[in-house]
């Protein structure tokens, strides 16, 4: 009896080796999963601040190509910038021929007449292509005076009211939406205002 009692006492012993190597196994099962679950929070954290990081460099670098394109486009559109104001000279001057000739001398010298023909022809030619190449000027007759268009020379009393340009003096061309070169004008300082002694 005593080996039944010890086989029965050597199972006994066995199952309770058995359950503790189970309850070790899954203890140690339970601490792996943990670990495991860290290491994956960790890394979609990482993968998280890869792709955040990816998306900017991405806008970084789209941003960079769109300045690019635009540093070029503008350095296209006012490359002439300098060359125009050059050339604008040259259309003042003709103007200036053309009105310093007297109105009586046109109709009386056919000659004359023909050379300010002329004159004006190549005069609009110019204003065509200064048009083709994005220069164009602006109207400021009868406008609210603008000190970022125009330039006053002198003020006068007019009829109008006060800060109206009432004389042009140099037409003001732009190139694009960026000022070439500003009006060269004559402001209103309203009517005059009479004193009574």
């Amino acid at each position: 009896m005593s080996e039944i009692k010890d086989t029965k006492k050597v199972e006994q012993k066995n199952k309770t080796e058995k359950k503790d190597s189970q309850k070790i196994r899954v203890s140690e099962k339970k601490i792996q999963e943990n670990q495991d679950k860290k290491v994956i929070e960790e890394l979609k954290t990482k993968l998280k601040d890869v792709e955040d990081k990816l998306l900017r460099e991405l806008a970084e670098n789209d941003n960079l190509r769109k300045r690019h394109e635009k540093e070029l486009s503008d350095s296209y559109k006012f490359s002439i910038k300098n060359f125009s104001l050059d050339i604008l000279t040259v259309s003042d001057n003709f103007q200036r021929a053309i009105h310093s000739i007297p109105k009586d001398d046109l109709e009386k010298s056919s000659v004359l007449k023909n050379l300010v023909v002329g004159l004006e022809s190549v005069e609009k030619e110019m204003h065509v292509v200064f048009e083709r190449n994005g220069v164009k000027p602006f109207e400021s007759m009868n406008e609210i005076f603008n000190p970022e268009l125009h330039q006053a020379v002198s003020y006068k009393n007019s009829d109008k009211k006060s800060g109206i340009i009432i004389e042009e003096m140099q037409k003001g061309y732009k190139i694009a939406d960026r000022l070439l070169r500003p009006a060269m004008v004559t402001v209103s300082k309203g009517p005059e205002v009479k004193k009574d002694n």
